[in-house]
């Protein structure tokens, strides 16, 4: 089972069919979790990492390329379902300061 519970198994699971009708590949569906998302890993060429993002665009609300500009949630399966999951949840990336926020005690006034 994915780490976060069934929640995000869904996600993680609806990635990777993602990713499997985008490579056309259903390898995507089993591959481990750190199993990078371009060239030797699931194999995302530019094409098929733009196709990527519009559908998560699309699907979630989340306009990966405009928040992360490193792309950095595109290393792995894992890391593009933990940055979707961060965004759905608490409206930021991980470790974004919207997580934080939601994270941090607050102070009685």
């Amino acid at each position: 089972m994915t780490p976060g519970g069934p929640a995000a198994a869904d996600l993680t699971g609806e990635i990777r069919l993602l990713l499997a009708e985008i490579t056309r590949d259903r390898a995507a569906l089993e591959a481990p979790l750190g199993t990078a998302l371009l060239r030797d890993g699931i194999g995302l060429d530019s094409l098929g990492g733009t196709v990527l993002l519009t559908e998560i665009k699309r699907r979630y609300g989340i306009d990966i390329a405009d928040e992360d500009l490193n792309l950095d949630s595109l290393a792995s399966i894992g890391t593009l379902a933990s940055y979707v999951r961060a965004r759905l949840t608490f409206g930021g990336p991980p470790g974004g300061s919207a997580a934080r926020a939601s994270a941090a005690p607050r102070s009685p006034r």
